[in-house]
């Protein structure tokens, strides 16, 4: 069975859970990025990015996280974390990327 959700309640879904999945994020300075986001009691960031060149970098099991529960397309996942992040930390980013997705956004 094939379920249409309109797009403002898929952004709504995925912001809910960025929320909670993000609640407790730490930033930090990381040893590739400058700006580490990482969840406590994980060894490895999910996010990234270095002031120099404005990239988000999404560690690609982030987006398979919510891929598994919302099966669209992971740039279009990619897009909306970018998206919340963009407001939730007051950043401008010039683009996202996972590059073991090998996949990329540009603005």
């Amino acid at each position: 069975m094939k379920v249409v959700i309109p797009e403002n309640r898929l952004e709504q879904m995925i912001f809910k859970y960025l929320d909670t999945k993000l609640k407790d994020v730490e930033q930090l300075e990381g040893q590739y990025f400058d700006v580490l986001f990482r969840i406590p009691g994980h060894e490895f960031g999910i996010m990234g990015y270095n002031p120099s060149n404005n990239v988000l970098n999404i560690h690609h099991t982030f987006i398979d996280n919510i891929f598994s529960f919302i099966p669209i397309e992971k740039k279009k996942i990619m897009e909306l974390i970018y998206n919340y992040v963009e407001n939730k930390y007051d950043v401008n980013f010039t683009g996202v990327k996972s590059p073991l997705l090998k996949s990329a956004l540009w603005r």
